[in-house]
């Protein structure tokens, strides 16, 4: 159209040269627009709204704006605040949909991370689980009333433990510093009925070697409840133990305290007259003393027990995470119904061995091992007669109603007969539940440390055995009645590692269900996005089916626009130039 009109006859005939260059590079920029909109329409994305940016016809033709040339801006439809003034959008209605979507969905995904938060938040005090430093805490604390319940039956197999009339939580911590320090406590020792009926002889330094063994044994179970509480209370501040592990260290923790009265409350039934057989030896009640040494046996369980509970926890959580099937399989051997028998078995000789050495407790309060020292006969048979199991010495209700009773936990004869009978029964359903293990049925879905746990639950019940008969027959020597109690708590810790190691860990399974219901529930959720921008890419590719067409007919005005400015110049300046050169 330029090339026909009067304006380039004009310039061919008075400058040829530049009317040639003139047109050649309008048609070639025109060719080189085109090509390059045809281009980038080719390379256009399905999934992204498209602009083409072109510089304003209404503006000034400059020589910058010559270098200036279209643009295709694409933007995903989810940026709704990108708005550019020298865009023309394909498709207004398409981008207008995508963002309301997108902006629903940022709403509620908003929405549900408030909602998140505020749940997380309630919960984040306490972790999932409970750290491993803790577990081993746990461990040495239980270790450090293992050996306190040793240390115990020495005071007492000594006859220390009266030693010491007063109970001082605070201020009996210190020993006596002076001489008339240590006067003063052999004065209050001299009032008792152990010193006038038992030791009136005694010296001041024989009373020293007493005094400092039950001290000793005051200030270890100081120690063992600073050192629980102080660190339970940093580790729940520090959030390294689990809800419900907080709540067991507080109950542990109360325990230790209460078992501190237990201890006086027994001693102080050894400081009266009234509180014994007139006449007889003076000792502590039974009662009490039993009472002492089962509150130790429990907080010893509760110790141990939580830490391996906490290592077993965690122990199926790492692997969960580095080898899931492996994990699943240790879940479903410790769940298979075959193992419940087990479970039950290994329950009920746990319970045994505790009464067994509840039992033990009474035959010591009752100094019941320093009559009948043989085995397995006690005198002429294997029980006693039973004019002497049952003696009426023992009752004292008027009508006989309190005799079987008061016989079994009072009458030494039949305390040491049921000690008896207790450790035959636990040796023999040890031995039953290690043939239980060996059966076919139990060896496919026992696990190999539960084997090995077997083995060494016989292993200690033949050593208790060995030592409690020992103890009888040499009469209480203090070396071997000391380590048949240590014996004791030795195979009811072994027990119980047998418990732990076939026990379903059900903290550890509810924390990787959560996981796993929270991991479900993040996939569905990005199925719907990826759904939603799937329709959302489908719908701008039907709006962008003519891509090229719209792209070349918005061009071509600016083109024409541009040509036409450029022929307004030109001409205007051939003008110029004819005039100059006729004037």
């Amino acid at each position: 159209m330029l090339a026909t009109s009067g304006f380039a006859r004009a310039l061919h005939d008075a400058a040829p040269g530049l009317s040639k260059r003139f047109f050649d590079c309008s048609n070639r920029r025109s060719v080189t627009i085109l090509s390059r909109v045809q281009s980038l329409a080719s390379k256009s994305n399905a999934r992204t709204a498209c602009t083409i940016q072109t510089r304003d016809v209404r503006s000034k033709w400059t020589r910058s704006t010559r270098k200036h040339a279209p643009r295709l801006v694409c933007q995903s439809p989810i940026q709704t605040n990108a708005q550019n003034r020298l865009a023309r959008t394909f498709s207004a209605s398409t981008i207008s949909r995508a963002t309301q979507t997108a902006s629903d969905s940022t709403q509620s995904s908003t929405g549900n991370e408030e909602t998140g938060n505020k749940s997380q938040k309630k919960n984040s005090f306490f972790p999932d689980t409970s750290s491993n430093v803790v577990a081993y805490w746990l461990l040495g604390s239980a270790a450090s009333v293992f050996g306190i319940v040793v240390f115990g039956g020495l005071t007492r197999l000594t006859e220390s433990g009266l030693s010491i009339t007063e109970w001082k939580p605070v201020t009996g911590s210190l020993p006596p510093m002076s001489e008339a320090d240590w006067e003063s406590e052999f004065a209050k020792y001299r009032s008792s009925p152990e010193f006038k009926m038992l030791n009136s002889r005694m010296t001041l330094e024989e009373f020293k070697s007493i005094y400092w063994m039950e001290w000793i044994h005051r200030l270890w179970g100081r120690f063992i409840g600073l050192s629980f509480v102080l660190p339970a209370a940093y580790f729940v501040a520090r959030r390294q133990v689990s809800r419900s592990m907080a709540v067991r260290l507080l109950g542990i923790a109360g325990l230790i305290g209460f078992q501190g009265f237990i201890g006086w409350w027994m001693v102080k039934s050894g400081l009266k007259d009234d509180l014994f057989a007139p006449g007889s030896h003076p000792r502590v009640s039974q009662y009490r003393l039993t009472a002492h040494l089962g509150a130790a046996f429990v907080c010893y369980l509760a110790m141990l027990w939580n830490g391996l509970d906490i290592l077993r926890t965690n122990k199926v959580i790492r692997t969960a995470s580095a080898a899931p099937e492996k994990a699943a399989s240790i879940l479903g051997v410790l769940r298979n119904p075959a193992l419940k028998p087990f479970k039950r078995s290994v329950v009920l000789l746990a319970g045994l061995v505790f009464v067994t050495a509840m039992s033990g407790g009474l035959v010591a309060g009752l100094d019941a091992g320093l009559i009948y020292n043989e085995f397995p006969y006690m005198g002429l048979g294997l029980t006693p007669p039973r004019n002497e199991l049952w003696d009426k010495f023992y009752s004292r209700a008027e009508d006989g109603s309190d005799l079987w009773w008061r016989n079994m936990l009072e009458n030494p004869s039949l305390v040491q007969l049921d000690h008896r009978i207790l450790a035959t029964t636990t040796f023999t359903a040890v031995m039953a539940l290690w043939a239980f293990s060996r059966t076919a049925a139990m060896q496919k879905v026992l696990p190999a440390a539960a084997k090995k746990g077997v083995h060494g639950v016989v292993g200690f019940v033949w050593l208790q055995v060995i030592l409690g008969i020992s103890t009888l027959l040499y009469l209480v020597p203090t070396h071997l009645a000391s380590a048949h109690q240590a014996g004791s708590l030795a195979l009811l810790t072994w027990t119980v590692v047998l418990g732990s190691r076939i026990w379903f860990p059900a903290q550890a399974a509810r924390i990787l269900a959560r996981r796993a219901q929270a991991g479900v529930a993040a996939s569905a959720q990005g199925a719907a996005q990826v759904k939603a921008m799937s329709g959302m890419a489908k719908q701008s590719q039907a709006q962008m089916g003519s891509t090229g067409t719209v792209l070349a007919a918005s061009v071509m005005p600016a083109v024409a626009a541009m040509g036409l400015m450029f022929r307004e110049e030109a001409e205007s300046g051939l003008r110029e130039q004819l005039l100059a050169r006729r004037g």
